[in-house]
């Protein structure tokens, strides 16, 4: 059992570790991932390396293909898309379950949080801003309270993150992203479930407009 224990251990720190540097580019999309340099690498026997790696094939992070063995996932615009969409539709069913059960201390974050992005826009300060932007999110999804629904909205998150540096990158993005979060805050205020799941669901979808941007001739570029 220790040693089940201990194996399980290993692979997990393994797929965070290639997860990282998937999502920050140090391994790019298309990138093939040689089983036996990363078990001399990490130190490890190759149990707990193919453990992760099945892992991150089902997390949609790598791909296994015949004769070539397992590469860093190369998204095509398509696909992409439809991770969004789903993406959006979980996001927006956790921002109206978080109103559902909101109470007066989450309203009271979201609007000093709210504040400090609005002051962040106006000196322009990107960086500052997405990392608000991220801590305003996080705080609705866990206020949804539905374990579940926050586990596969994590993991499609980590999916997407580096489509949003580019919409994130975009001219007149923090101020379209300050009137959505004034309408979600809004929509709090008036206690309507529906309208803040709507209004979370399309700022996602309106995302993919910059699709054209990251994809050439449809595929990751």
């Amino acid at each position: 059992m220790d040693e089940l224990i201990r194996q399980k251990s290993l692979a997990e720190h393994i797929v965070e570790d290639l997860e990282k540097k998937i999502i920050d580019g140090t391994l790019q999309p298309g990138q093939r991932i040689i089983e036996e340099a990363l078990c001399k690498t990490l130190g490890v026997s190759r149990s707990p390396v193919r453990e992760a790696f099945q892992i991150l094939e089902s997390r949609g992070f790598v791909v296994r293909e015949p004769r070539k063995g397992i590469s860093v996932a190369r998204n095509t615009q398509r696909e992409a898309e439809d991770i969004y969409r789903i993406r959006a539709s979980l996001d927006g069913l956790a921002t109206s379950l978080a109103l559902e059960k909101q109470t007066p201390e989450l309203l009271k974050q979201l609007k000093k949080m709210h504040e400090q992005m609005i002051r962040a826009a106006e000196k322009e300060n990107g960086a500052a801003y997405q990392q608000l932007n991220e801590k305003f999110h996080e705080l609705l999804i866990n206020a949804c309270d539905n374990q579940r629904l926050i586990q596969l909205i994590r993991n499609f998150d980590k999916q997407t993150i580096r489509y949003r540096m580019t919409v994130a990158n975009s001219p007149g993005w923090m101020a379209n992203s300050t009137r959505i979060h004034s309408a979600i805050i809004a929509s709090f205020e008036a206690g309507d479930a529906e309208a803040a799941g709507r209004i979370r669901k399309n700022s996602i979808l309106g995302q993919i407009e910059r699709f054209p941007e990251i994809f050439k001739n449809g595929e990751e570029k």
